[in-house]
């Protein structure tokens, strides 16, 4: 019950199918399905991780279902539309590098493939198709909400795939809880629906929903919302992550501690009243944005990200920085190659300055630095020999900075 407590003062529990079963289970097996629809995980995917996470603090065996069958399928679940389907290539690409990024989390990852690719057609009719009626299957909410405008038998069939899931990991591998967003539950009431046909009704199955993380406004972290972060470094990185976290509303940052953080709620309540006392600081968005990166990324990374935030935008000397620490904001801040000599034409070709007036006007103001030194001197000549001669960081202002590399 205290895992389950746990999740309710988080905001993070939605619903349970059988409280009482849950009860009778200790060290069983829980698991959370993962489709392989992007290159990468992303944050939204992390509240998903993290409860696993957080089911194996308490004592379960937390397995990340990775869909390599489903993710051939597409989950209606959600969708007012038909999900343009990813090519076999494309699925298998996107399964071999999720499977890296969950296992870096110290999870079990299984892929669902491995229980269809050699099933035929007439096992799957008589073995999967027979056990739920489709009565029962047109009323979930994820099929009925699509029938006026329309659902393939391909999307339809989606919770035969998923359902049998849930029963295959349930006889060999122990699990007896699955965990989805609240879109997923008709999904996982017809696994338990296939349980019970096939265990009985004193099986153990239980299934549990998560709200979805959305903002106060109702916007949605994920993919398909246009807004995701992703856990790739690459598409994402660190820097970009602690920057987007840092940027959370007051409204929202109490809720993203609790949510994607391992912070006590007890913890978070103090974090919150020391916030209020000087909102500006931020104190309680700094908390967050490091300590997501560090669960996520790791402490070393974190901490480049707490650095170069304060270098960049902070009152730290630039030149403190290194030059791989100076990489690091490439692509989070405007990029530029090979960009030399006055500091006027610099200014303009960095789109810092519209025209030399503008920039003269910059310079004349003391708004512009070249590598944390204020420039006054409108002939100064911008060189290659900073940063190992491989960079430069000009700014304007507090928050307006370019990079140029060489």
């Amino acid at each position: 019950m205290k895992i389950l407590e746990d999740l309710k003062q988080r905001g993070i529990f939605k619903d349970i199918t059988n409280i009482n079963k849950f009860n009778k289970l200790k060290n069983e097996g829980v698991y959370i399905g993962f489709d392989p629809t992007a290159k990468s995980l992303h944050l939204g995917n992390y509240v998903q991780i993290a409860i696993l996470k957080r089911f194996k603090e308490a004592g379960f065996k937390p397995i990340a279902v990775l869909g390599g069958a489903t993710g051939m399928i597409g989950d209606p679940s959600g969708k007012s539309e038909e999900r343009n389907l990813l090519s076999d290539d494309e699925v298998l690409s996107n399964t071999n590098f999720i499977k890296k990024q969950l296992e870096k989390f110290q999870l079990d990852v299984e892929n669902n493939l491995d229980i269809y690719k050699k099933m035929d057609l007439i096992y799957f009719l008589r073995s999967v198709g027979k056990l739920l009626n489709v009565n029962y299957m047109i009323a979930k909410d994820i099929v009925s909400s699509r029938l006026d405008s329309g659902i393939s038998y391909t999307e339809f069939s989606y919770q035969l795939i998923q359902g049998w899931d849930f029963k295959t990991y349930y006889e060999t591998k122990n699990v007896r809880i699955q965990i989805g967003g609240s879109d997923q539950w008709g999904n996982i009431t017809s696994g338990i629906e296939m349980i019970r046909k096939t265990q009985g009704d004193n099986n153990l199955a239980v299934g549990i929903t998560t709200n979805l993380l959305t903002t106060k406004s109702g916007k949605k972290f994920g993919k398909s919302e246009g807004n995701a972060i992703w856990l790739d470094k690459k598409m994402t990185s660190p820097f970009q992550m602690y920057q987007y976290l840092l940027s959370t509303t007051d409204d929202d940052v109490e809720k993203f501690l609790k949510w994607l953080t391992f912070i006590s709620i007890d913890d978070v309540k103090k974090i919150i009243l020391k916030h209020q006392e000087n909102k500006k600081k931020m104190f309680a968005q700094k908390t967050l944005a490091f300590e997501v990166v560090k669960d996520i990324h790791g402490e070393e990374a974190a901490e480049e990200a707490l650095t170069i935030t304060g270098i960049l935008y902070g009152n730290l000397d630039i030149s403190d920085l290194s030059f791989n620490q100076a990489l690091l904001i490439d692509g989070s801040v405007p990029t530029f190659e090979n960009l030399n000599g006055n500091i006027l034409n610099v200014l303009i070709e960095s789109k810092l300055a519209s025209s030399k007036r503008e920039a003269r006007e910059f310079i004349s103001g003391g708004a512009i630095s070249v590598n944390g030194k204020q420039i006054s001197d409108e002939n100064y000549q911008v060189t290659n020999n900073h940063f190992e001669g491989k960079a430069n960081i000009i700014k304007r202002g507090k928050k307006k900075i370019v990079l140029i590399k060489y």
